[in-house]
Formats: structure tokens, sequence, C-alpha cells
């Protein structure tokens, strides 16, 4: 690749890469908001605010200059790189943004420097956040879809066979039967949500069939209560949900009961659906909870080694000065021994050169004697001059064992320097090792206060969240009872009405055969009057006139009304035939 380096062709492939990267890069930050971070080229500028149209007219392919061509075909090759990272940065800004729902983005302060791998690490998590999250939407739809049918009494199956399969959410209070809407519940009367505008009319007049006389009562106040408590319950759900980032299921259902319903009283398929939201919602606190204690495992046993660390420092770092101690006590008593012997080896020296010095002297003296006495006797100067020359030979052995020793003393004294700078430089070395593991300690002491303050504040979390989850899962079981004591209620209350329709309608039809019975003995009333009635009498005239009169206003009442009917079709009919419709 060496040999590509400045090539024109593939800078000018770098510039388009480069121009594409940053109109995707322009696209992303359309939606997801710029991305305030330092730049990997330039770690002193923001990286979405770079100038990258100037870059490219400054760092371009010069003939004449290969040097620059190849200079600016690096810079172009890292302003790819950077072009990328701010790409994956964006796509982590954005999928943040989804996940936590919020339509605009919010105002990004200028971030830290990460790096490559960490801006990928962070952009892969993002992405299967995304993904889990996704699947998870698509799991609520399954059940969503198969809880609907289940729900659906016999007689709305029945209605609702031409409807799509799919709805949404706000549909979904709508699945109720007309006799569910219509008929009231003694005990509990309001806890059917209204009806849409668009159905009202429809549902009013197919129930008006089954609806009783007499006004409402209120709803009783147990389920006033039991409702308030399921609501504040979602909304402390909700709150840890919206807390801890985690997608509620409740929070969106919880906004179209709002939409649709307000402030109202629920009925047992709302409460029920919203026990199945809430439950779904409890299930993620759970994973979150296992996941949090999942975490702060690894990071406890990471406290704890980290603490045997820096014990085990703490003890080399206290054995350090004492060692040190006893290291330089050794070497200064070998370095005041190597001075007490050279400073003997140096007296031996002087006193060795004193001698010598004496001895010169002596011989001078003996020559001056000798040349006294070579005038005298020849024999006696012949055997003073040999005893002088044993004694001279002697002297000069002397001196020269004295000067070798000399040497070797210097010698010894030369190497003794040069361990002793030695030793100095080794302690110099272990002085600064000692305060790098001191500095290395401190740094450890700050890691594990950090750390600790961690593990108190996720332990202080965990706490909180298994109290809140105990209080959820006990405020729970407690509505699931006030559930299924509504359901029974609900249950019995629907006995009753279908019990009371049935006696409604018998009443109707007796009702019915009475005032055919009735017009029967108008109209034919000899024909009508049966053997037993011919004959009853009550033995008291009076009160046998009575009945005769109240049976004649019966009859009277029914001929009056039979005559406004006539007069109003001969009325009719006149007007007909005046208009010639009649012929």
């Amino acid at each position: 690749m060496a040999h590509l380096l400045g090539h024109p062709g593939c800078m000018q492939s770098l510039r388009a890469d480069l121009q594409d990267l940053q109109a995707a890069i322009t696209d992303v930050t359309s939606r997801a908001g710029s991305v305030r971070s330092p730049s990997w080229k330039f770690p002193d500028k923001v990286s979405c605010e770079l100038d990258l149209a100037a870059l490219l007219e400054h760092y371009g392919y010069d003939q004449k200059d290969p040097e620059f061509s190849q200079h600016s075909h690096v810079v172009l090759l890292e302003l790819v790189v950077d072009r990328l990272l701010l790409l994956l940065q964006s796509f982590t800004a954005y999928a943040e943004n989804v996940l936590s729902e919020r339509a605009v983005p919010p105002a990004r302060a200028v971030g830290p420097c990460m790096s490559a791998g960490l801006t990928a690490r962070r952009y892969w998590c993002s992405m299967l956040k995304l993904g889990a999250s996704h699947q998870q939407l698509l799991a609520e739809k399954k059940a969503c879809r198969k809880d609907i049918p289940a729900l659906q009494s016999p007689r709305q199956a029945g209605n609702a066979e031409d409807v799509h399969p799919k709805r949404s959410l706000p549909d979904i209070l709508e699945l109720r039967t007309p006799t569910e809407v219509a008929q009231p519940n003694p005990s509990c009367p309001s806890l059917s949500l209204q009806p849409r505008a668009a159905h009202g009319t429809a549902r009013s007049r197919r129930s008006t069939s089954t609806q009783t006389s007499g006004s409402s009562p209120r709803p009783c106040d147990t389920c006033s209560s039991a409702q308030a408590s399921l609501r504040a319950l979602g909304t402390a759900i909700t709150s840890i949900c919206q807390s801890h980032n985690i997608p509620s299921a409740l929070s969106r259902f919880q906004d179209t009961v709002e939409e649709t319903t307000g402030r109202t009283t629920l009925s047992a398929t709302d409460m029920s659906y919203w026990a199945v939201e809430q439950s779904k919602d409890l299930s993620r606190i759970s994973k979150h909870l296992q996941m949090l204690l999942q975490q702060v495992h690894p990071l406890r046993l990471e406290l704890e080694e980290s603490a045997k660390r820096r014990e085990e420092l703490q003890k080399q770092v206290e054995d350090f000065p004492r060692l040190l101690q006893v290291e330089k006590e050794s070497q200064a008593q070998q370095r005041k021994e190597a001075q007490q012997n050279l400073e003997a080896k140096h007296r031996e020296y002087l006193e060795a050169v004193a001698r010598l010095e004496r001895d010169k002297d002596d011989l001078r003296r003996g020559m001056v004697l000798l040349c006294q006495k070579c005038c005298v006797s020849p024999e006696l100067t012949k055997k003073s001059l040999l005893e002088e020359m044993r004694t001279a030979m002697v002297a000069t052995s002397q001196v020269q064992e004295l000067e070798d020793k000399v040497q070797q003393l210097t010698s010894q004294l030369q190497s003794l320097s040069q361990e002793l700078s030695s030793t100095t430089t080794q302690l110099e070395k272990e002085k600064a090792k000692v305060e790098s593991l001191l500095r290395h300690q401190e740094s450890l002491q700050a890691k594990h206060r950090t750390l600790l303050q961690q593990l108190d504040s996720l332990d202080q979390e965990h706490e909180e969240l298994q109290a809140s989850l105990a209080e959820a899962e006990q405020e729970k079981a407690r509505l699931v009872e006030q559930l299924e004591e509504s359901r029974k209620a609900v249950l019995e209350q629907q006995e009753k009405v279908s019990k009371l329709e049935k006696r409604e309608q018998e009443l109707k039809e007796q009702t019915q055969e009475l005032k055919e019975r009735e017009r029967l003995l108008v109209f034919f009333p000899e024909l009508h009057i049966t053997a037993e009635a011919q004959f009853e009498s009550t033995g008291n005239l009076t009160e046998d006139m009575e009945k005769q009169l109240q049976a004649n206003s019966i009859r009277i009442r029914v001929l009056e009304q039979e005559n406004v009917q006539l007069r109003s079709a001969l009325a009719k009919v006149k007007v007909a035939a005046e208009q010639g419709v009649l012929k």
C-alpha cells in the first residue's frame, strides 16, 4: 500500500467517501440532534463543527509537491475514520432517543473524548437494546392479540365476526357487548367506560329494551378505593420504570385510558387489562433488578480483589522503608569500612615513604662516609659497600612491594567508588519506585473509595427496588383478590339482571294477554262471560255494582281510544279523498 500513498485516484475516492459520509451525518443529525463530542482527528475541536469543505479544499493533490500529497492522503484517511466515528455516535444518539420515546432530542453538552473501540461498543449496546425492545413489542402485540378473543363474551364474538382482527390499543376498550354497556350494576354501576361518540347512538338504541326504570346508584366505596390504589400503584411503577429507563406498557395503557375515559371508574375488563400490563412492568422491573445484581456481583468481587491487592501493596510499602533503611545502613557500614581500610593503607603508604626517605638519607650519608673511608682501607670499604648494596637491594624490593600495594589500594578505591555510585543510583531508582508505588496506592485508594460509593448507591438502590417490588407484589395480590371479588359480584349481578329480565318478559307477556282480554271483553262482552263469572258474586250488592262500574269505565276508556284512532284514520282518508288520491 505504500506505493499508493499520494495517488490522485485514491485521494479522489476518499474525498467522495467523505462527502457521502457527511451527507449521511447531516441526515442523522436532523433526526437525532447534533452529537457534541471531541473530534478524533482534532481533539481540541467539536466533531460536528468541523468545516469539512475547507479541509477538503486545503488537503488536496499537488503534483508539484509529492510530500504534501502524501500528507494530504494520510489526513483524508484520518478524516474518514473521524466521520465514521461521528456517524456511529449519531446512530447511538438516535437509538437512545427512540428507546426513551423522546420526540425532540435534548440539548447536549460537549461529551468526553472516546476511542474507536468504546464508540463501537456503545453503538452495539444501543442496537442490542433496540432489538430487545422491538422483540418485546412484538411479544406484547402477540399476547394482546391472544388475549382479545379470550376476553370477549359469546354474544360479542357473534357480533364481531365481520370486524378486522387487527385492532389498535384504544379499540380494545370498545370490545364489549351492548348489554355490558347498557345493563347497570346495582353495586358498582359506573364500572363501564363511556362509549365513543361514533358508537353511542347505536349502542343506546340496542340497549333501550333492557334498561330498567329508576336512577342508577352511585359506585361503591370498595371499588373506588381499590381503583384509586390501583392507579397509585400504577403511577409508582411507571415512575420506577421511567427513572431506570425501563419501557413501561402500563404507562401507554394509562394514557389510553385517560384519553378515553378521563378519571372515571374502570370496568372489570379494563382492570384485567390493567393487571396484565402491570404484571408485565413488574416482570421487567424484576429482570432489571436481576441484571443490576449480576452487575453488582462482579464489581463486588473486583472490589474485594482490589482490596486484597491494596493490602499487599500496603504491606510492601510498609516493609519497603525498613528494607531500604537496612540496605542504607549496610551500605554505609561497607562505605565506612572501606574508608577505614583506605585510611589505614594510606597511613602504611606514608610510613613506607618516610622510611624510604630515611633509608635514602642514610644511603647518602653512607656514600659520603664511604668516600671518606675509601682512602683509608679498601678492604673495609669493599665490605661496607657489599653490605650497603645488600641493604639497598632489600630497600628497593620493599619499595617495589609498597608501590604494588599502593596500586592495589588505588584500584580498590576506584572499585569502591564505582560501587558507591552504582549503589547511590540504585537507591535513587528504588526511591522513584517507592514514590510511584505510593502514587499508585493513592490512585487505588481513590478507585476503592469510588467503588465503595458506587456499591453503596447500588445497594441502596437495590434495597429501594426490593422494597418497592415487595410493596408492588403485596398490592398486586390485594388487587387480584379485589378483582376476584369484583368479578364474583359482577357475575352475581349479571345473574340477578338475567332473572329480572326473565321476570320482566313474563310480566310483559301477562300484560299483553290482559290487554287482549280487555279488548275482547269490550268488543264481545256477552261471548266472554264464563259460567263462573255469571254466578260469581260477593253477596254485597254495593261492591258488585262498584266492580261493574269499574269494568264499564275500562270499556269506555278502551272504546274512546278506539274512537280516537278511528277519527284520525277517518281524517286521513278524507284528506286523501280531497286530494284525489282515493278513487
